[in-house]
């Protein structure tokens, strides 16, 4: 990418944010052991067993918890836009590098999480004629979103000046 700029992202807070999401969901699970084992006692008394509770509890902890691997990628997240492009370079032993073209870009998609919110970070989704391309993590996303924006405009612009020039 020629005269590429690199858009900062969010890598801390978002690694956090990420660890804080598997700790609630195992709590989560905890809770529902808790709930389990109260029934289980209040309706079955002296013959319940919280052996059971536990054991079926224990799948969806570690359905959790191979999840865990979310917390490692948005470190390794590099965003840069052009005047005519963006990219998005993204994983750790497997690297993904995703182009697209401004001059198709139909839609673009800010989500934020509510962490994201408040520390103004968010996921920029750019969809195209048939692609799109995702650029996590980035900080300041407005002030990003109105970058594209201008820079599509001027793209845009030139390929009709380019087609006008042409008839």
């Amino acid at each position: 990418m020629k005269n590429g700029i690199t858009i900062p992202t969010c890598k801390w807070i978002r690694i956090f944010e990420a660890f804080l999401e598997i700790i609630f969901k195992i709590v989560g699970v905890y809770i529902s052991y808790l709930l389990f084992n109260l029934l289980g006692e209040f309706f079955l008394g002296d013959k319940y067993q919280s052996e059971t509770v536990y054991s079926l509890l224990l799948l969806p902890t570690l359905y959790v918890l191979k999840g865990a691997h979310i917390i490692i990628p948005p470190y390794f997240v590099v965003v840069k836009i052009s005047e005519n492009e963006v990219q998005s370079r993204t994983g750790i032993f497997t690297h993904r590098l995703d182009k697209l073209q401004l001059k198709i870009v139909e839609n673009i998609e800010i989500i934020s999480t509510l962490l994201a919110r408040v520390f103004n970070y968010s996921t920029i989704l750019l969809c195209g004629h048939g692609s799109w391309i995702r650029l996590p993590y980035v900080v300041h996303p407005k002030e990003i979103q109105k970058q594209i924006e201008r820079n599509l405009e001027n793209v845009r612009g030139k390929s009709i000046s380019t087609y006008i020039s042409l008839l």
